[in-house]
């Protein structure tokens, strides 16, 4: 948004008109702002909204962007007189609520910063260019929350199973080997990506498909979906870099200010330089005048409409464009001459329009009423109401828009089209399909289904005791249940053949498994939200809860210091960090808090 100032300067240099336009009247301004003459400052602003009024344009981003960055730096009353003229040239823009907020902050006017800020906001929400820069970033930070959320969770379901894990592995190492090379057994298999050379980030993976065995169906599924989410992260990046960071088309930003009748100067120099590519092209010369007219250069205008004449004899647009032109110049033969050129061409309205205006100046009444009567016939009793007005606001223009540049667009040859901003099809976001990162947790997935399978029917999970925490196998013995190991069985089933001694060393076994437990899991509330509700088998809430926490939190240590500076400058505040500390604040607190009072 701070590009404006360095394009009006540059335009303003090249600028050949004599007569007063809308950059003799900027250069005006930036005399009267650098002598610090305020009301002299606020009437040159008063005259560029007459003229910009007069070429219909609604709003004038550049000037008002220039406006508030010489606020910025110069604060005060000079800086809030220039803030009140850039809102009347273009109300919408963004950093001028922001800017307001900025000071009424420091002034400690809390109300009004907040209500100027979330202005602000809104702002950059209705405002085109700032929209889609919101909604890309806004993706960053929701892509990198989900993948950190997913990644929390993914190792705290290791933690939780690990123990089981390792258990299953010794007994298979009993079973192949001699016992004491269940041990050497086991640690091969957990470290295997690393004897493979994989690295750590493969190891992670590698544990948590492990564990799929050891889950309840709902975490079993959400376990292969993260897997699935987390390889398609690198691809949704690499898509948003390629297509949704780079500046828009400028076909589509030339389509889009004449849509919304928007001054810019630097989209103008743009277009006006693929004159030598696109010079045979009638429709490019006739948008183009259309951008000189509309940036208050008539006679730049007026060549370009010469040319699209010339390029296309049978078109009627650029010889009535040329005859209102001709029209405001106050040469009403000529301006006849070119509506009834235009004519030959096509029964149109804003040709009969406009000749009949140029007859009554011409005092020949009876050919304008009869004209007149003729556009009333082609466009009904509205037609001198329709298109853009002129200088003179009898004079109507045909309306040109983004389908006019989607035409042209349409006529030109593929190079054509690359210079013009289009760019081809980009494979990168499917390249990266075969990415580290995206291979990691595709082939992590896949292989976890495989695995999942076969010790499901092979080889069937260790249970854990619901009492006291020990790891058994049904298969091991009589007396255990799918709930219960067969001590606990004994103990609190079959009181009258077991000691006290065995009953109380049980009893005190159970208090410190408990105690260890509650300790894991209150610290896991605290550390990972959402964890203890997700292996409780709480999956949507606890996944909430956990992408709210990194939600919040990453916005406040990255999204905000990092991202949105890239939007708004202006935008970034502390007190936003702040609020956005204290709620990841609060979930963290309501995590805790739940952990801590779960038995």
């Amino acid at each position: 948004m701070r590009r404006y100032l360095p394009a009006l300067i540059m335009a303003a240099v090249a600028s050949t008109i004599a007569h007063a336009n809308l950059l003799d009247t900027w250069q005006e301004i930036q005399a009267s702002l650098a002598a610090g003459d305020i009301s002299s400052t606020e009437r040159a602003v008063r005259t560029l909204e007459e003229q910009a009024a007069e070429l219909e344009i609604r709003q004038m981003t550049a000037f008002a962007g220039a406006l508030i960055a010489w606020a910025e730096a110069n604060p005060g009353a000079g800086g809030q007189a220039a803030v009140r003229s850039a809102k009347r040239l273009d109300p919408q823009y963004p950093p001028i609520y922001f800017l307001e907020a900025k000071w009424s902050r420091e002034r400690g006017s809390w109300t009004p910063a907040v209500s100027n800020y979330l202005r602000g906001w809104m702002s950059l929400f209705k405002y085109e260019p700032s929209r889609r820069a919101v909604g890309v970033w806004l993706t960053l930070w929701f892509v990198l929350s989900l993948a950190l959320a997913l990644l929390a969770m993914m190792v705290v379901v290791i933690l939780r199973c690990i123990r089981a894990l390792v258990f299953d592995l010794r007994q298979l190492g009993g079973r192949l080997f001699r016992p004491a090379n269940a041990w050497v057994l086991a640690i091969v298999v957990l470290l295997l990506p690393l004897f493979a050379g994989l690295g750590p980030f493969w190891l992670v993976v590698y544990l948590f498909v492990l564990s799929w065995a050891y889950l309840s169906r709902p975490l079993r599924i959400w376990a292969f979906a993260a897997c699935l989410v987390l390889a398609l992260v690198a691809p949704t990046l690499a898509w948003v870099q390629a297509n949704e960071l780079q500046q828009p088309q400028l076909t589509t930003r030339v389509g889009a200010i004449l849509d919304e009748r928007q001054a810019d100067f630097s989209i103008l120099r743009e277009f006006s330089a693929l004159e030598g590519d696109l010079e045979s092209h009638a429709p490019y010369h006739l948008i183009l005048g259309e951008l000189f007219r509309m940036h208050g250069e008539p006679v730049l205008a007026k060549v370009e409409f010469q040319k699209a004449i010339l390029l296309d004899g049978d078109w009627a647009r650029p010889l009535i464009f040329a005859g209102n032109l001709e029209m405001e110049e106050g040469k009403t033969k000529r301006a006849i001459q070119l509506f009834n050129q235009a004519l030959e061409k096509e029964e149109n309205a804003f040709a009969y329009n406009n000749l009949s205006l140029a007859f009554d100046l011409n005092r020949q009444f009876q050919e304008g009423d009869a004209a007149r009567a003729k556009a009333r016939e082609i466009g009904g009793r509205e037609a001198a109401a329709k298109g853009l007005r002129g200088l003179d606001p009898r004079i109507r223009y045909p309306r040109l828009g983004s389908e006019d540049v989607e035409q042209l667009y349409a006529e030109m040859t593929p190079d054509q089209r690359l210079t013009a901003g289009r760019p081809r099809f980009s494979l990168t976001p499917i390249k990266q399909l075969a990415s580290p990162i995206s291979l990691v947790f595709a082939v992590g997935g896949f292989f976890g289904l495989v695995i999942l399978l076969y010790r499901l029917r092979a080889f069937p999970p260790a249970r854990e005791c619901t009492k006291c925490g020990k790891l058994y196998r049904l298969e091991s013995g009589f007396g255990e249940s799918t709930v219960h190991c067969s001590q606990c069985v004994s103990v609190f089933q079959k009181r009258d053949v077991v000691s006290i001694e065995q009953q109380t060393a049980k009893l005190k076994e159970i208090k410190t498994w408990e105690r260890w437990t509650t300790l894991v899991r209150r610290v896991c509330g605290f550390l990972v939200p959402g964890s203890s509700d997700m292996l409780e088998g709480r999956v949507l809430r606890g996944m909430i809860v956990g992408f709210l926490a990194a939600f919040f939190l990453t916005g406040a240590l990255i999204w905000v210091p990092i991202f949105l500076p890239r939007v708004e400058p202006l935008a970034v505040s502390r007190s936003l960090e702040i609020v956005l500390l204290a709620l990841y604040g609060l979930l963290l607190l309501r995590s805790g808090i739940s952990a801590w009072n779960r038995r």
